[in-house]
């Protein structure tokens, strides 16, 4: 089922400012940044040998990072967990009735990211990952 954290994934206001911090607690440049097409967002990772940690920016007031900035302030935003069957995790979260996000639906194969609800988890966004 689940084998440890596989990143995180920090909203932040200013990219750039937030990078000369989190470079100054790692100890480390940046490893690469980007802008996903559509998302809304931009991105910028700090990579480890096992994990990763992810600052995520709007570029506009639109979207869930806006969003969750303009609720909650700058914070942890997800958390993605390894799992070493994403299928058979699936089933066992439907089967305790654990509220999911892009869930095939039983019987159908992933297709996209599929997260376990902030609702069931204390207000954080939990991505499941199987690499």
């Amino acid at each position: 089922m689940y084998k440890g954290v596989d990143h995180v994934v920090i909203a932040v206001r200013d990219m750039e400012a937030a990078i000369g911090k989190y470079e100054a607690v790692y100890g480390q440049p940046v490893s690469d940044r980007g802008e996903p097409p559509g998302a809304g967002f931009t991105t910028a990772f700090f990579r480890f040998a096992e994990s990763y940690v992810e600052l995520v920016c709007p570029t506009g007031d639109q979207g869930p990072v806006a969003k969750r900035l303009a609720d909650s302030g700058e914070g942890v935003y997800m958390i993605a967990m390894k799992v070493d069957d994403i299928d058979s995790t699936l089933k066992d979260l439907r089967g305790k009735g654990v509220r999911l996000i892009g869930d095939p639906g039983e019987g159908n194969p992933v297709k996209g990211q599929v997260f376990v609800h902030p609702a069931g988890t204390g207000g954080v966004l939990t991505q499941l990952v199987e690499r």
